[in-house]
């Protein structure tokens, strides 16, 4: 009986220690969480979503992260045939298409299978594998039907009769199709010769878009700080032909452009203005370009490609605009006290302070564009009995006209005040005041109306 027991405890203790030991290697977690998996024959992709964080989609979040997973892990590598070495490397376009690569391979990924999911607590994962053969059969395949889709819409843009318009919506097509495999040289027979699909797309575009040009129809188009320029015609050609319902990009960096036309008339000619010159830089360029965005869009919805054909070099143009100050002269009338006593101080003054600001004070009224006036003249303040100190005042009025006599600028400044031992000394320190005043009010503002609105 005592062995009995003593055998019945043994088998006991012993099942103890192998479930322990059981539970132990067993513990319910798969080993695909615990290490992640290496796999010569496929991609891994593993997935994990917090479902406190996402408790109403986390599956999608997890599967979604696994497909992410999966995809950093196919490395695209850039041919020495593709595409970029055909664009301007300085918009980075190689680096943009690494960054975005991922998406791309995410949104073509297919024939991965799930391969298993697992709940721990508030963690949910998703294991997702693709076999690297069939991702590799896949992805040639779809390159195929990428290079035949390009190949029609390439086909369209050459055609001669394809208006203009169309041409640059099948060029855009025909890469737009392409994007994902950007990278490969998409060798292929097109019009009878082997070529780099991407790269010749973009040879014949930038043929085609050469051929558009602009020109400005203007003689040599000078203007006056403070004028308006009412019409600068521009014209825009294919080959030898204008072009109408063509939509163009105008810019300066000094001048406010007010487009009068929306795009290119039926004589091909596109008009914008100028309201109003504010800068004193002597010659002011106006840059002129074709709008082709509209046409852009139509073509693509990538930004990636829209970036791409917006940094293909298209024509544009410079307009000159030589902008010149007007000539002045200046004619004061300094009186003191009521007599004209034939003084200068003030002319002088106002003729240096335009120089500075860079209009040209003239000798002859006859080559002046603009008369400057100003009229001065003292007055003695009450006089008081025993008083030791004198007080002037001084009243001036500035005026200044076209030759039409059309009013620019005006100004009155009355009861300057000047204190001293004498009305004599008063006087010539109402007369200091007053050049204080041109220099730094009168001047400045006047100079200044001609470029405010």
């Amino acid at each position: 009986m005592n062995k009995l027991l003593l055998l019945l405890f043994s088998i006991f203790i012993i099942s103890c220690q192998y479930s322990k030991k059981s539970t132990e290697i067993d513990d319910g977690i798969p080993s695909w969480v615990k290490e992640y998996p290496v796999s010569e024959s496929h991609y891994i992709g593993i997935g994990i979503a917090d479902r406190s964080a996402h408790p109403q989609d986390y599956i999608k979040v997890a599967q979604q992260n696994a497909l992410q997973n999966l995809s950093s892990q196919i490395k695209i590598s850039i041919s020495s045939q593709s595409v970029f070495l055909q664009i301007d490397r300085e918009y980075s376009y190689e680096e943009d298409y690494k960054s975005n690569i991922e998406v791309k391979a995410n949104e073509i990924l297919e024939g991965y299978t799930l391969s298993g999911t697992f709940t721990q607590q508030n963690e949910y994962w998703v294991y997702y594998r693709l076999s690297k053969q069939l991702y590799k059969e896949t992805r040639e395949a779809r390159i195929n039907e990428a290079i035949e889709e390009s190949k029609y819409f390439l086909n369209k843009a050459i055609m001669y009769h394809t208006p203009l318009k169309e041409k640059y919506i099948y060029y855009v097509k025909a890469l737009d199709v392409l994007e994902p495999y950007l990278s490969e040289p998409l060798k292929t027979e097109f019009d009878r010769e082997t070529v780099f699909l991407g790269s010749e797309i973009i040879a014949r575009f930038r043929s085609y878009i050469d051929d558009f040009q602009i020109y400005y129809l203007n003689k040599e188009i000078k203007a006056m700080i403070g004028n308006s320029i009412d019409k600068i015609k521009l014209m825009v050609q294919h080959e030898d032909n204008r072009l109408s319902n063509i939509p163009l990009i105008t810019s300066s960096i000094f001048l406010d452009l007010k487009d009068i036309s929306k795009s290119t008339d039926t004589n091909g000619i596109f008009i914008t203005s100028v309201p109003k010159i504010k800068s004193f830089e002597t010659v002011q360029k106006i840059e002129v370009g074709i709008d082709f965005r509209p046409w852009l869009n139509e073509g693509s919805d990538s930004d990636f490609i829209k970036k791409l054909f917006n940094g293909i070099k298209t024509h544009q143009i410079n307009v000159p605009i030589y902008v010149y100050t007007p000539t002045i002269y200046v004619q004061t009338e300094e009186k003191h006290f009521g007599k004209d006593e034939n003084s200068s101080d003030l002319r002088f003054v106002i003729e240096s302070a335009l120089s500075k600001m860079s209009f040209t004070p003239v000798g002859n009224k006859n080559d002046a564009q603009i008369i400057f006036s100003v009229k001065a003249d003292t007055r003695k303040g009450v006089e008081k009995k025993g008083q030791k100190m004198y007080t002037v005042f001084l009243d001036m009025n500035i005026q200044a006209k076209d030759l039409d006599e059309r009013l620019i600028y005006s100004k009155t400044i009355n009861k300057i005040k000047g204190i001293q031992l004498d009305f004599e000394q008063a006087d010539n320190e109402c007369y200091q005041q007053a050049i204080k005043e041109l220099n730094k009010t009168i001047i400045p503002n006047f100079v200044n109306s001609f470029v405010k609105d």
